[in-house]
């Protein structure tokens, strides 16, 4: 269940120098050519990096009047290939208790410095003691862009969850079947590993918040419950199955696991260890 692997930045590379000399093309030509016309902004950001700084007049935001706009691209729209990727997983994903025990828990998160992913995963027992962690630095292609977390991370998290022997549930810092093609970070984890995997994420991605009972408020999708949405007194947090779990036994796991601040204490622990294993603090 790999998921695909795409080297956008070159992709976008290979893109701009397509542009005749004497024309100029805009983000958001670039972004339909990459196959999603919504991620003109992350294209805006990715120019802004060091190997497209020769780049900047072959694009820009607003083309004065008169100028000769190329849009005639060559390509094969990677975007759009690793959307229909996440479509194709969405079908895989069991949204049932699929396990037998849930006695060790399993966070995992990843840092970044410039290219480089620092991933963690920390290993804890019911009662919240840390039994066993692992980190690793895995190289990445692919900038962040909302929606397409799982091409960026999957391979950092997966790497680091492999380090440590056993774990009963895992917690992963992104969504799971909240998300607008229904597999985000956490399913697609939980797909390759083949274990059981929660999504927990501190902002919204797709859908609306419904309240309702039961000490939590359903997300709303497509006229489907995709997640749930917690708050402890402040921000809230957002809960998804990822694979192999109820969004009902999700949710209690969370809150039974969640000791301070927003994130579940196996997320809360991988995350500092990831910023630490990057240099980071805090």
């Amino acid at each position: 269940m790999m998921a695909p692997s795409v080297y956008l930045y070159r992709a976008l590379f290979e893109l701009v120098d397509q542009i005749p000399e004497g024309r100029v093309s805009t983000p958001r030509h670039l972004a339909v050519a990459l196959g999603d016309p919504f991620v003109f902004r992350a294209v805006i950001e990715i120019l802004k990096r060091e190997e497209f700084q020769g780049v900047h007049g072959r694009v820009v935001d607003a083309p004065r009047p008169g100028a000769r706009i190329f849009s005639d691209f060559r390509s094969d729209e990677p975007l759009k290939r690793l959307a229909e990727a996440q479509r194709d997983m969405s079908i895989k994903i069991v949204t049932d208790d699929d396990f037998t025990k849930a006695d060790r828990f399993a966070g995992v998160d990843a840092s970044y410095h410039n290219d480089e992913a620092c991933a963690a995963c920390v290993v804890l027992d019911g009662d919240l003691r840390v039994l066993e962690s692992a980190s690793t630095r895995v190289q990445v292609r692919f900038p962040y862009i909302p929606g397409y977390l799982m091409f960026r991370e999957a391979q950092a998290i997966e790497t680091a969850a492999r380090l440590v022997s056993s774990f009963d549930v895992l917690f992963v810092n992104g969504h799971g079947v909240a998300h607008p093609r229904g597999c985000g970070l956490a399913s697609c984890v939980g797909l390759e590993l083949d274990v059981p995997t929660v999504g927990v994420a501190k902002r919204l991605l797709v859908g609306k918040v419904r309240k309702d009972q039961n000490g939590w408020s359903s997300i709303m999708y497509q006229g489907k419950v995709v997640g749930a949405e917690l708050r402890y007194g402040g921000a809230p947090v957002y809960v998804s199955v990822g694979h192999r779990i109820s969004l009902e036994t999700s949710v209690e796991l969370v809150k039974g696991l969640t000791i301070q601040g927003r994130l579940p204490e196996p997320v809360r622990r991988a995350h500092l260890e990831a910023r630490a294993s990057c240099g980071q603090s805090g």
